[in-house]
């Protein structure tokens, strides 16, 4: 009885450290990008290029990325930082406040830097 307590908690701990916590999905008109939560403070980037399922394998896997969470009220927003060599993308819940109006069905944006330079923006639809 005892050998098998065991292996249930062991078991239970593998098999719950194993499966990520979805915090994001985004839906551009040329990628699907899921945020991850592997574990506390580690988050994980997943990206498929359009057309391609996301029951197929990954276009691009990073882990290690960071989530900040900045302003107050309706100008509130939570983004996804993460680094690929000079590269860096940005998931981010749309803030209200910003510069740029978001489409009405817009649920966040990606956004690509190269070399701290932005290049390219994609809003993220329902």
């Amino acid at each position: 009885m005892l050998n098998f307590l065991i292996f249930l908690i062991i078991g239970s701990s593998i098999f719950s450290n194993a499966i990520a916590s979805e915090q994001f999905v985004c839906k551009t008109s040329t990628h699907i990008v899921t945020v991850n939560l592997l574990s506390p403070g580690k988050y994980q980037y997943i990206a498929w290029n359009k057309p391609k399922s996301i029951t197929k394998k990954p276009d691009k896997v990073i882990v290690g990325g960071k989530k900040i969470t900045e302003g107050t009220g309706v100008c509130r927003y939570t983004r996804w930082e993460f680094n690929n060599s000079n590269v860096q993308y940005i998931v981010s819940t749309p803030a209200t406040c910003t510069e740029g109006i978001p489409p009405s069905n817009a649920t966040g944006q990606l956004a690509v830097f190269i070399n701290d330079e932005h290049k390219k923006s994609w809003w993220c639809l329902e």
